[in-house]
């Protein structure tokens, strides 16, 4: 617990699809002191490193693999045998209980309800991008034709809308301005009683923010309707929507 509150540090879970910034919001709240522990700082694809912690990330593969499925091909229902549930406890122990602590991997909008399973307290942040965006970086990165990762994305990010309306939890969208950003995260910050950077946020290195495309861009009517709820509910956290527990 903590001297100041009486309550436990909270356990943030990151949430959002790959190439749509959960390294940039996993790396700018560890800024502001969530800890991740071991992760990578350096990936071929992420010049700053994914801020992923492999043990999950194998963790979550071996759940959609006996589920029938693939991060890029998304079972419908993920199964947890009891061996993944007892490297789950096993990495959630690893944890300080001490401190505000977090995770994340993109394949965890497939697998969460079995994190919330060992984590109810736990609070959600997500993010999202501009779904054309998304598909370009599938393809530069995966040689992934357009529709399939316009596909992707709507599985992920129609599971994102789901937790997020069942959990409140707060979003950002990847594709904001830099100040814009960095707002919405001193935002996330003191709702999770994190402490934003004294030099302001630096993790967010605009260079870096490949694939960017015009918000008119068409497209198809399901992706562009989760697109703009999703929007939405950003836009409304601008307002004062508040980072809410899972």
């Amino acid at each position: 617990m903590t001297r100041e509150t009486g309550q436990m540090p909270p356990v943030v879970i990151i949430l959002g699809m790959h190439r749509s910034g959960t390294s940039c919001l996993a790396g700018s709240l560890e800024e502001a002191g969530l800890y991740l522990g071991a992760v990578n700082k350096l990936a071929p694809h992420n010049a700053k490193g994914n801020q992923e912690n492999a043990e999950i990330m194998k963790l979550h593969e071996s759940v959609l693999t006996s589920s029938g499925g693939s991060w890029d091909d998304p079972p419908r229902t993920a199964i947890w045998s009891g061996s993944d549930v007892a490297r789950r406890q096993a990495i959630v122990a690893s944890y300080p209980s001490g401190r505000p602590w977090g995770f994340k991997d993109p394949r965890t909008l497939l697998t969460l309800d079995g994190w919330l399973d060992a984590l109810p307290a736990a609070h959600g942040v997500g993010t999202f991008r501009h779904p054309l965006a998304v598909a370009r970086s599938l393809s530069a990165r995966n040689g992934f034709s357009q529709q399939k990762g316009l596909g992707l994305w709507l599985e992920y990010n129609r599971r994102l809308l789901h937790y997020q309306r069942r959990l409140d939890i707060g979003l950002v969208c990847f594709d904001w301005a830099v100040d814009r950003y960095h707002q919405a995260l001193g935002r996330f910050a003191a709702a999770l009683g994190l402490a934003e950077p004294a030099q302001g946020f630096s993790f967010l290195d605009p260079a870096l923010r490949r694939h960017q495309v015009p918000d008119s861009a068409e497209l198809p009517d399901e992706v562009e309707a989760t697109y703009r709820a999703l929007e939405e509910i950003a836009a409304g956290g601008e307002a004062g929507r508040r980072t809410a527990p899972a």
